[in-house]
């Protein structure tokens, strides 16, 4: 803490980092003094970097430590229990024992360890023929399930892969194209067509009273004399241009309120039509998909 400054004294951050930097000194100089066990440690630059790299050091030098008392406790212990297991053995089949191996030939001996190592490897308490050639079989059995199963989830896992690949690809074709997003006068539209079908049902309407009145005044003419027949002929023929304008008035109204049948279901917010119109079209894919895959099915 030697390199303290007047401002640090003032700062509790810096004085708490330069005491953890002392403490860590502190921990290194120990470590190096008991690995150098009484010699004279070797003089370095003390720094951040170095201070960093001492650090990591002697963690890694205590966990090894940690590891090798740990193999030591071990083997410790599987000694005591061998040595237990030697004394427990009786001493005339130890003597059979090495009479037999003292006789057997090398490929007597090399079929011997070979049978241990069996027995070891396949976990089994006796070393009978039968009772390892079953443990073999369950052994393969479940080996040959364990690769069936892994191979069918690779296989599945490859088709999930490939099918959200295509997701994503459809995904962003649908945020990207502009055939998939409504038009931005969608909502314009729909309100002008609207007003307009309004519009004509009122003339319509006019129309159908002013019909009404020419025929009415029709009938009347129809019993006045033979000299109002010239304004009769000319009522009719304004009746039958009245008519012409009528039926075309309505056709229009017609091919209006087919055209608006077209938006009937969609939201008025634009966003929301838009992605509406999006769903649909994505149905129309799928159907013309399974329509397709149908034909394709009939056709092979």
């Amino acid at each position: 803490m030697d390199n303290l400054t007047p401002q640090d004294l003032f700062s509790p951050s810096k004085a708490r980092q330069q005491r953890a930097q002392a403490a860590d000194w502190a921990h290194i100089d120990s470590w190096l003094s008991y690995k150098y066990a009484g010699r004279t440690v070797p003089t370095f630059e003390r720094n951040e970097e170095t201070m960093k790299v001492l650090r990591e050091l002697s963690l890694a030098n205590e966990r090894a430590d940690e590891e090798r008392m740990i193999m030591e406790k071990v083997e410790r212990e599987a000694l005591k229990e061998l040595k237990a297991d030697e004394a427990s053995r009786n001493q005339e089949d130890v003597k059979i024992v090495e009479a037999t191996k003292a006789h057997l030939t090398p490929e007597g001996s090399e079929s011997l360890r070979a049978l241990a190592s069996t027995a070891v490897a396949l976990d089994t308490t006796s070393a009978n023929s039968e009772t390892l050639a079953y443990a073999l079989i369950a052994h393969t059995s479940t080996s040959q399930t364990l690769s069936t199963s892994i191979t069918h989830i690779q296989t599945l896992q490859r088709y999930l892969e490939k099918q959200h690949t295509l997701l994503r690809v459809q995904l962003k074709e649908l945020q990207s194209n502009p055939a998939f997003s409504a038009p931005p006068s969608l909502q314009r539209q729909t309100t002008e067509q609207a007003r307009q079908t309004k519009h004509v049902r009122a003339k319509i309407r006019e129309y159908e009273d002013r019909l009404l009145s020419l025929e009415h005044h029709q009938a009347k003419g129809a019993a006045t004399p033979a000299s109002k027949g010239v304004s009769s002929a000319e009522a009719i023929a304004d009746m039958l241009e009245q008519q012409t304008s009528l039926n075309a008035l309505r056709q229009r109204v017609e091919g209006l309120e087919r055209e608006v049948d077209e938006f009937a279901g969609l939201p008025a917010d634009r966003e929301v039509a838009r992605k509406e119109v999006g769903k649909l079209e994505i149905n129309l894919d799928n159907v013309r998909r399974r329509r397709d895959a149908l034909f394709e099915g009939l056709v092979s």
